[in-house]
């Protein structure tokens, strides 16, 4: 029999693995990916010792997101570094970003990890949060491909380009990062949450598009004409990144409520939806209680999950607002806004249970959000948080000033999910 010295041990989550060490030589003799750089040299005894390349292959069942073959289930966070002073969009784009702020990018970001999560949903970041992401290790994350979702026409071609222009830029601006082209990607979201106007103005249009098939996506007939968009622009992104790194990731699309019925992307590798509580009853108050749970949320999450039983649901959001100025709903539903901190954590800690006990799997779900967002309405409104803008307080850390800078200071909603979530 072998030595085990002449083995390697591979272990992950799930599984554990001993791979005869002269296998891995031979594939790495086939690889032009593999280069010295990633192997250790000997043991103590002078035995050559070979690491297992880390791989990043995500690919899916019918309820969940696999990555290398193996269940991940994604607990994941949205994460923007939207600090006081700097505005995600125009932060997106810096190469040079400041001591403090790449500090705080890098200590937010070991927080998350901290928490338990294995995934930071991202959107415009800059390419430090990706630096940030691959020092600190055994974290994942969806890229969000921002799109104008109040652009009257998507098919106006002026739109197209430059949507395109913006996936090429984010794309070159993670494989900056990892020049070994093996991201911990587990996807791109091409959109989120598209304004109903701009749904029924972009399909008024052009009654004429119901038709889209590219090279990767192929969604074929009985498309309307934004679902038509979102196909294309989701086989570009999968074009460009396989012809310029060699890899296709997974891609999907973030809804929501407001327009479920008016458009859904079943054509893409998975489907994804933005849920709150609180938004069950005001726009679907007819929408039954749920299985286990018996809140509307779950309910709602079922439904979801039944439109399309035979591929995955991931929530992409979800998250209660403590801004202190807006009315109390309170539970079981709570209230956009005017909740309390142990509400929020309640209200989150619910969610949770309801995305576990639902009658059909969910492939997981990424809290909204870490951090509070002061920079809603601008620079000016960046440097203060408005009691009455509900949308400033997701977070499960809050801005506090410390000198010329600021620090966070978690919330009762991340010690909570911290408990349920670190193993």
């Amino acid at each position: 029999m072998y030595s085990m010295k002449l083995f390697l041990q591979y272990t992950d989550q799930y599984t554990q693995y001993l791979i005869p060490a002269f296998f891995i030589v031979f594939i790495s003799s086939c690889s032009d990916k593999i280069t010295s750089d990633d192997y250790q040299n000997t043991d103590n005894t002078g035995t050559e010792i070979i690491d297992p390349p880390i791989t990043n292959n995500f690919s899916v069942t019918t309820d969940f997101i696999l990555k290398n073959d193996i269940l991940f289930k994604v607990k994941g966070v949205v994460y923007v570094p939207g600090y006081p002073g700097f505005l995600p969009w125009e932060i997106e784009r810096s190469t040079s970003l400041p001591a403090n702020l790449k500090q705080s990018i890098e200590t937010d970001i070991s927080n998350i990890k901290a928490l338990g999560a294995n995934t930071i949903r991202f959107w415009g970041a800059p390419k430090f949060c990706y630096e940030a992401v691959k020092n600190a290790g055994e974290l994942n994350f969806i890229q969000t491909i921002w799109i104008n979702g109040d652009q009257g026409d998507f098919h106006e071609t002026a739109f197209k380009e430059t949507t395109k222009e913006y996936i090429r830029e984010v794309i070159d601006k993670i494989y900056a990062v990892y020049t070994d082209n093996n991201p911990p990607l587990v996807a791109y979201l091409i959109g989120n949450e598209l304004s109903e106007s701009s749904i029924l103005s972009t399909n008024a249009a052009h009654p004429e598009i119901n038709f889209y098939s590219g090279t990767y996506i192929k969604p074929g007939e009985n498309v309307n004409a934004t679902e038509a968009f979102i196909a294309e622009m989701a086989d570009y992104v999968k074009t460009y990144e396989q012809e310029n790194y060699g890899n296709l990731s997974l891609v999907s699309y973030a809804n929501d409520i407001r327009t479920a019925d008016l458009i859904d992307t079943p054509f893409l590798d998975f489907r994804c939806h933005n849920a709150y509580s609180y938004a069950v009853p005001y726009y679907k108050p007819t929408t039954p209680q749920g299985s286990s749970t018996l809140t509307l949320f779950q309910g709602w999450v079922e439904e979801l999950k039944s439109r399309y039983p035979d591929m995955p649901l991931l929530i992409t959001e979800t998250g209660l607002s403590v801004s202190p100025k807006a009315f109390h709903e309170g539970p079981p539903n709570y209230g956009y806004g005017g909740n309390t901190i142990s509400e929020q954590s309640s209200c989150i800690l619910q969610n949770i249970e309801d995305l576990e006990t639902a009658n059909l799997p969910i492939a997981g779900v990424c809290i909204h959000e870490y951090l509070d967002a002061w920079w809603k309405f601008g620079l000016e409104d960046s440097y203060s948080q408005d009691p009455y803008d509900i949308e400033e307080w997701f977070g499960m850390a809050q801005l506090n000033i410390s000198g010329n800078w600021y620090i966070t200071q978690f919330r009762e909603v991340y010690y909570s999910i911290q408990a349920l979530w670190k193993d």
